[in-house]
Parts: C-alpha cells; sequence; structure tokens
C-alpha cells in the first residue's frame, strides 16, 4: 500500500465529518462523495491512493465493511414493527426477491449473449441487492409513510443473505466442476445455508446472554457494550467461514440473535452508535477505493448493453417486481412506486461481484465485474438525484390522497 493511503484517507473521512449533517440534509449518498473523491485521488487522478497488489486487501475491506452492516441491520429491526407492518415486507422478501433475480437472469441472456444461462443468473443475484443504508437521510424522513420506511429497510436487511444464497448455487452450476461432478449442488448450497444460520444464531444468543448477564451485573459500561457487539458481528463471520458455511449470512443471523436475547433480558437496550459508525466508516473507505481502482478503468471496458441491462435491472426489473409483489395489498400506487425506485445497490453488490471476480470459476467472470462497477455507480449518483423529489412527490401524493 502506498505510504500517502492511511493519510489521505483520514483526511477524507475527517473532512467529510465537518460536512456530514449538511450533506445528510441533501439526500446524497456518502458513499457518491468519497466514490468521487476516490476517482480524483487514485491512479487515473493524483495518484495519492493505492491499494498494492492483487485484490485481497480491498476485499477484506469490504467483507468486514458488509459484515457489520448486517449485523446491525439485523440487530436493529423493531420486533413490533415487524409484526405489524410484516405482510408488505414479507412479500418483497418472498415474492421481490426470486422474481427480481428471474427476470435480471433474462434480461441479462438477451442483452448479454456471452454470458451461459447459470452466469447470467450470477449477474442478476449480485445486482440485485438493495441499500437503503446508503442514504440514510432517507430512513429518517418522516414525509414516507412509516410502512415503506420500515419495508425498505427489512427488505434491504434480508436481500443480501437470499441473494448470497441464490449465488452460491448458480456459481457451483456454472462452474466447470459442475458438469463433471456427481455432487448435489443444491444440497450442498442448501446444508451451508442451514449451517450458516445455526451458526450466526448460536454466536447471536451466547453473546447476548454474556453481554446481558454482564450489563445486568454493572460490570460493563454502555460503550464497551456496543464494542462487544461488534466483536459478535466479525466473530459470527469467522465462525460461519471456518464452517465453509456463509460468514454474511451467520452475521445477519448473529444480529438477530444478539438483539432478540439483548432486549429480552436487559430493561434498557443496547444502543448500537458505535457499530453504525464502524459500519459507515467501512463502508466509506471501500468506496473511496472502489472509485480509486474500480470506477475509471471499469467504464472504460463497458459497453452499451452493459449500460442498458444496468439501468434495466436496477429500474425496470426492480420496479416490474414491487409492484408484481404488492398485488392486492391495500398500500397506495406512489407507495409501491416509491419502493420499486429506491433501491439503491452498494457494498452488498461490490463485495458479491468480488466474490464472483475472485474464484474465477466461470467464463465471464470480467463481464460481471465491469457491470458490477457500471450498476453500483449509476445507482449511486441517480438515487442520490432523485431521492429529494421522490420524496416530495411521495409527500404529495399522501396530503392529496389524505384531502
Amino acid at each position: 500500500m502506498h505510504e500517502t493511503t492511511p493519510l489521505v484517507l483520514a483526511v477524507l473521512v475527517l473532512g467529510y465529518a465537518l460536512v456530514s449533517q449538511k450533506v445528510d440534509r441533501s439526500f446524497v449518498a456518502p458513499a457518491l462523495i468519497f466514490m468521487l473523491l476516490g476517482m480524483a485521488l487514485g491512479p487515473f487522478g493524483l495518484h495519492l491512493l493505492d491499494a498494492g497488489p492483487g485484490t485481497e486487501g480491498y476485499t477484506t475491506l469490504a467483507q468486514l465493511a458488509l459484515t457489520v452492516i448486517l449485523f446491525n441491520q439485523a440487530a436493529n429491526l423493531n420486533f413490533n414493527r415487524i409484526r405489524v407492518h410484516g405482510p408488505v415486507a414479507l412479500r418483497l422478501l418472498i415474492v421481490g426477491i426470486p422474481l427480481t433475480v428471474m427476470l435480471g437472469a433474462l434480461t441479462a441472456a438477451v442483452l448479454l449473449p456471452v454470458l451461459p444461462w447459470w452466469e447470467a443468473v450470477c449477474l442478476a443475484a449480485v445486482v440485485a441487492p438493495t441499500e437503503v443504508a446508503l442514504i440514510e437521510a432517507l430512513m429518517d424522513d418522516r414525509r414516507i409513510p412509516e410502512r415503506v420506511r420500515h419495508a425498505l429497510s427489512v427488505e434491504s436487511g434480508f436481500y443480501d443473505g437470499f441473494a448470497l444464497a441464490i449465488l452460491l448455487t448458480a456459481l457451483a452450476l456454472a462452474s466447470e466442476q459442475a458438469d463433471r461432478s456427481d455432487v448435489n449442488w443444491v444440497w450442498l448450497i442448501f446444508s451451508t445455508e442451514f449451517q450458516s444460520l445455526i451458526a450466526g444464531a448460536a454466536v447471536g444468543l451466547v453473546g447476548g446472554v454474556v453481554v446481558s448477564w454482564s450489563r445486568r451485573r454493572d460490570w460493563m459500561s454502555d460503550i464497551w457494550g456496543q464494542l462487544a457487539a461488534l466483536a459478535l458481528a466479525f466473530v459470527c463471520f469467522a465462525v460461519g467461514e471456518r464452517m465453509e458455511a456463509s460468514g454474511f449470512v451467520a452475521a445477519f443471523t448473529g444480529g438477530l440473535a444478539f438483539s432478540f436475547m439483548t432486549k429480552r433480558r436487559v430493561g434498557n437496550p443496547l444502543s448500537t452508535q458505535v457499530c453504525d459508525a464502524a459500519g459507515q466508516l467501512l463502508e466509506l473507505l471501500v468506496f473511496a477505493m472502489f472509485g480509486a481502482f474500480a470506477v475509471i478503468d471499469g467504464w472504460r471496458r463497458a459497453d452499451w448493453r452493459m449500460v442498458v441491462f444496468a439501468v434495466l435491472a436496477l429500474f425496470a426489473v426492480r420496479i416490474a417486481a414491487v409492484l408484481v409483489s404488492l398485488i392486492r395489498t391495500d398500500l397506495p400506487m406512489p407507495s409501491r412506486l416509491f419502493i420499486g425506485w429506491f433501491g439503491p445497490r452498494g457494498i452488498g453488490t461490490v463485495v458479491l461481484g468480488l466474490l464472483v471476480v475472485n474464484r474465477g470459476e466461470i467464463q465471464q467472470a470480467d463481464v460481471i465485474g465491469t457491470v458490477v462497477v457500471v450498476a453500483v455507480t449509476l445507482s449511486l449518483v441517480l438515487h442520490s438525484v432523485s431521492a429529494a423529489p421522490g420524496i416530495r412527490g411521495l409527500a404529495s401524493a399522501a396530503g392529496g390522497a389524505g384531502g
């Protein structure tokens, strides 16, 4: 790593911190700002950022970021709201996610005929996960109905686990080994996901019991309780990977189990400010390096078919899947369109894309990597630009309906 890289990243974080509140009010994704800064400071710009040879360091950073984000999203889910607003979120998960991947794979097969079918499924799974935390102010704006915010939050939290399961299955079936092996890949992936759930739940429950026990005896301060939760996120990931399962699924499951146990056994819920800050910091560093080393090179290699696919996957496929999944619900059409439009792609898509590229088991990994760059870049720009007018439009529609 270039000797100036840590200093430059630290200065970027400090500079952003000074204007962070103002950026939140503008609904611009902080990841977009760090991506643009990375483009200016990377090897295609001032050459102040350097990741060193290979992608190992960057991949590790991205994995750590996604682990913390998934654990936090699960830990922050409100179980009471899930019971009240559950039907909409459940439809988005059970119907919307498979439909999104299926439509995305069909779109990829038509627009990118170089991709064999299972590689098209891989691409669809990679670009499917949403991350509303990219535009944090979106989830804090009370002009957006609570049911809409909750549905987006729950969907975003569960999406990475669903997409990862689909991706692992498609990768196995797309690899050359799948054609010459008697292994039951579907059962293998199912058992892997089951092990991930068990590993995450076990670590989260045990961690929740221990932390709650310590807090009830006043042995642990709130700050150290939050640091313990952060450590548990990494433990979940490590245990899942050590079991040759999915560390990400284990992290999300662990967050759910930890939150359930601590809220049940301790009167005052544990704050998540430290975990939230750590997750956001790691994510912004990922996008600074993403801008420095992937964006310009990726767009140079992209052709019109890749760009058209990215646009359709981000918006047309997403909106169609959401509208179909919410048929016969009482959610107003403006709210349905808002949910369909605001499905930003971020760290989940980046990490899943790295998983495909680093494994090197399929023929067109470079194509998938290029489309990931195009899709994430377009999402950061277009979702940031449209956030403020989208909220105003939704609020106006709700006001007109109410009148």
